[in-house]
């Protein structure tokens, strides 16, 4: 191919690369944010979600059952790898509970110890609430229940309000207000209901947190998922409609034994320089944008950064290829044997 010919190839693949690529880095941060902004919604745990709204309910139940089924709960979750995060709501006490036997929740301390006491409550104060400045100043903590041990301070997960602190489930019973768990399966759900019931709570709400479902309902990542497609249509018919003006001069290449896999391969070595550097000045340049709106520190080269141009340069040489192959062999100027 000719110098000025493939300058021009390059330069109109290098420009739609461009494009594409800074939708796809859109698509990119829009996702991790959605990512971590589920994260956030469920305190830390990944994977499927249920949250279970528990309230008292009218059956009768006796204190040694109640703890019967407090530690047969314990017992369960701990079998079954899961956690369980309490946060309370109304007039509760501004509290999270928490029972994470296996450590899925990065930002609560998991004790490894033999010999701490687990039939104890043990208390880690959010930094900054009321309840850690009364506890560093003066050494008391009037919204703790009694009997509860002040472990340390943390810093507090994200959505958590006006909570103050968070302790690991004791002996105490447990009280009406919002419980997470990370699984959906029935089976698991329902037990952990039966349990409850024992403890005398009955479930008010119960809504699963499906990973899928969380991204088609932000909007934000549906919109840039919206522009990525829209402008993958636009890039394609330009390619296409570009393609079916070298209609005649792949027809004279395949009349002298060229093969269309042949022509499909040797476009696409031609073309990659043109890909890949408008893939790239693609994802620097949304980034760069996505920096300055955002008032962070620009980085360059960043994970965000790396997988949006991996991500856009893939699309690319696989739009760019099928729509080689798709002219190639499907216009009768080209394929003799049509």
């Amino acid at each position: 191919m000719k110098t000025n010919k493939w300058l021009s190839l390059n330069f109109r693949l290098a420009l739609s690369s461009v494009l594409l690529s800074m939708l796809t880095s859109f698509m990119v941060h829009a996702f991790l944010l959605t990512l971590e902004s589920r994260k956030e919604s469920t305190f830390g745990l990944t994977g499927k979600i249920t949250v279970l709204t528990m309230v008292n309910g009218p059956q009768k139940v006796t204190k040694t059952d109640a703890t019967y089924a407090q530690n047969m709960l314990k017992d369960y979750i701990d079998k079954q790898s899961l956690s369980l995060v309490y946060s309370s709501i109304g007039d509760g006490r501004p509290e999270m509970l928490v029972y994470d036997p296996h450590g899925f929740l990065p930002w609560f301390p998991r004790v490894t110890d033999e010999s701490f006491d687990f039939t104890t409550s043990h208390a880690y104060l959010f930094r900054g609430t009321y309840t850690e400045k009364q506890w560093s100043n003066f050494a008391k903590a009037p919204l703790l229940p009694k009997k509860v041990k002040v472990s340390g301070v943390i810093d507090a997960p994200s959505e958590t309000g006006d909570l103050q602190y968070a302790r690991t489930i004791g002996q105490d019973p447990l009280p009406p207000g919002n419980y997470t768990i990370n699984t959906s399966d029935p089976v698991q759900v329902k037990h952990i209901l039966d349990l409850f019931d024992q403890m005398g709570l009955v479930p008010q709400v119960s809504k699963e947190i499906p990973i899928f479902i969380y991204f088609a309902n932000n909007p934000f990542l549906v919109i840039t998922v919206l522009f990525l497609v829209m402008g993958l249509l636009c890039i394609v018919f330009d390619w296409f409609l570009y393609n079916q003006e070298r209609v005649r001069e792949f027809g004279i290449r395949i009349r002298y034994g060229a093969l269309p896999t042949n022509l499909v391969q040797e476009n696409l070595i031609v073309g990659i320089t043109g890909l890949l550097i408008g893939s790239a000045i693609g994802g620097i340049m949304s980034n760069l944008l996505v920096a300055e709106i955002s008032q962070t520190d620009i980085q360059l080269f960043n994970f965000q950064t790396i997988t949006s141009i991996a991500i856009s340069f893939t699309i690319v040489t696989l739009t760019w290829s099928l729509i080689l192959y798709v002219v190639i062999k499907t216009n009768k100027e080209v394929n003799v044997d049509a």
